[in-house]
């Protein structure tokens, strides 16, 4: 193979792997027909807008449909005061449930390994992570009624039912027309809330009326995405899942344009790195709508709209979703269901370019773990599972090495070729395939293998990428937390010298220019290496580490074989 291919792909390999960490391509959103929308924030900081997302609708402050009949405007009701009650379950979470709008203020994970730093202030232990990035009334799993012949604010102080059961929470709110029932139901040893929502017609007419389910979120405005040679910094995205796919958006993104989705719109999400809130419905005959959108001051919502519903006179209707608050646990995001059927809350993780090697980090995934349970290291199990991957690519990546080195013992007469003919390239490729046909080298030898094994260590780089259980968990010493960079560069660092003696003993390029490039390499990888992951950084340097034993064992096995001693025959007297 020319080594101009061989070096090509290479690059191509380390682009694929910076596309995926650095820009992950979002979604094209499909062109769907504008909605009115308003957004009301306060200086609160941070707070999030309410959506209007429903044909027909005209939006009050607060996000709520005004009351179309005409009259005097009511007298003020001095509002009530709200109550805190709380909301756990052991080991997993403990949200503290506020009547102001029937929805969690703070949302604690109590597992240990989930906790946050907070530089800026002066007590520097790690607290729990805290899920409620807004302040009342934009709280998540706030629900209102846009384009209702009722208004239900979002900050309206609800009624908490008498409790008898510590993992049942029930809020009541009624007018002159409807009485709702919002029940929030947790399934053990999850992170999944089932929520029920109940209204009931009071009127002696027929009511029809939209449901909005609200999740809301917080981007700091001032903090950017990094770019490949910049350190990593946690982005939030609003996500809509409809018709089987994700439509994602980036804060910037969803600031510039917002996500406005109508049909099988199955669940809503604000996205973290290792954290989600996410809001699931059961699959209806009528369409839902999905609106995703972001504020300047940083405020994100993502807004689920149930279809139309009727109910009739002294009627009730009823509503049932599941609310997940958590790690991005893979096992327990594909374990959400409603209504009897998957939400496929697992089709949040990007595997891959749009999800392109799924198929094997998955797998990979369930690998990590068993080996984990056996070694109780998440480092440990990171170098094992990539010895793991380079036993069952060795000989793909034998017959890749081979094949360069056959290329570069017929470099003196691809020289003399290339001076032969000159400017002249269709006879310069004739004769080269000729030549490479007398010596039995196959050009794409040095290819092929390694596009083989480009899906395999894309899914295991995007695999560790997406894994929450790295997250805070130790390896060795000054590493402390596998999601972090070295602290001090030392697998950085190691990772450039590995690859830069592992250039050493490959054979010299034919082309100056391709052994320039070639030693900027690990130069490169360094600079990379030095804000990525721990976990991440491992898997390259142990990978390097394996390739370079591999090139030392093969240079030593492929000794050029000693000339047989030529016998002569005694001269005839």
């Amino acid at each position: 193979m020319d080594k101009r291919v061989l070096l090509m792909t290479g690059i191509s390999t380390v682009l694929v792997l910076v596309w995926i960490l650095v820009f992950k391509p979002l979604d094209k959103k499909p062109e769907v027909a504008p909605q009115q929308q308003t957004a009301s924030t306060t200086t609160a900081n941070p707070t999030t807008a309410q959506a209007a997302n429903q044909p027909a609708a005209t939006t009050a402050a607060g996000g709520a449909t005004a009351d179309k009949q005409a009259g005097p405007p009511a007298p003020l009701v001095e509002k009530p005061k709200a109550v805190v009650d709380t909301f756990e379950q052991p080991g997993k979470y403990r949200a503290s449930m506020t009547s102001e709008g029937a929805a969690p203020e703070h949302f604690l994970l109590l597992d240990k390994q989930y906790k946050e730093d907070h530089p800026k202030q002066s007590n520097k232990t790690a607290e729990p992570i805290d899920l409620v990035r807004t302040r009342a009334p934009n709280l998540p799993l706030v629900i209102t009624f846009p384009s209702s012949p009722f208004s239900l604010p979002p900050d309206a102080v609800w009624t908490e039912l008498p409790r008898t059961d510590p993992a049942v929470l029930t809020y009541a709110w009624e007018d002159a027309k409807v009485r709702v029932e919002k029940r929030f139901e947790q399934v053990p040893g999850t992170y999944s809330i089932k929520l029920v929502v109940t209204v009931e017609n009071k009127t002696d007419k027929a009511l029809t009326q939209y449901l909005a389910l609200q999740l809301h979120g917080w981007q700091d405005p001032n903090i950017k995405p990094g770019g490949m040679f910049s350190k990593r910094v946690n982005q939030t995205s609003g996500v809509c899942y409809v018709g089987g796919k994700v439509k994602r958006g980036s804060f910037d993104d969803l600031l510039k344009k917002g996500t406005d989705e109508l049909g099988d719109v199955r669940w809503v999400s604000i996205a973290e790195q290792y954290f989600l809130t996410a809001l699931a419905v059961k699959k209806t005959d009528v369409p839902n709508r999905c609106n995703v959108f972001a504020a300047p001051d940083g405020s994100m919502s993502a807004v689920l709209t149930m279809g139309a519903r009727t109910v009739e006179p002294k009627q009730k209707t009823q509503y049932e979703a599941v609310a997940f608050l958590g790690p991005k646990i893979l096992s327990q995001l594909d374990a959400v269901t409603v209504g009897g059927e998957s939400a496929r809350l697992g089709d949040v993780l990007e595997y891959g370019l749009w999800g392109a090697t799924e198929w094997l980090s998955r797998p990979m995934l369930a690998v990590l773990k068993g080996i984990h349970y056996v070694v109780r290291n998440w480092g440990l199990a990171i170098i094992v599972l990539t010895m793991l991957i380079k036993a069952v690519t060795w000989f793909p990546t034998q017959s890749s090495m081979k094949s360069m080195k056959s290329m570069a013992k017929l470099k003196p007469e691809m020289d003399k070729l290339r001076e032969r003919f000159g400017a002249d390239k269709n006879q310069l490729n004739l004769a080269m395939m000729e030549l490479y046909k007398k010596h039995g080298v196959n050009p794409l030898g040095g290819c092929l293998p390694i596009l083989i094994q480009m899906p395999v260590y894309i899914a295991l780089y995007s695999m560790l990428g997406n894994s929450v259980e790295l997250y805070r968990s130790p390896f060795v010493g000054w590493i402390r937390d596998l999601t972090a960079a070295d602290p001090y560069f030392v697998l950085p660092v190691l990772t450039g010298l590995l690859m830069f003696v592992q250039q050493k003993t490959q054979p010299t390029p034919p082309d100056p220019q391709q052994k320039t490039m070639m030693y900027l390499m690990p130069v490169m990888f360094t600079a990379f290496s030095i804000f990525l992951p721990a976990g991440l950084t491992i898997y390259i340097l142990t990978n390097t580490i394996l390739t370079f034993l591999q090139q030392w064992w093969m240079n030593r096995h492929d000794k050029p074989a000693k000339p047989k001693a030529m016998v002569t025959k005694p001269a005839r007297a």
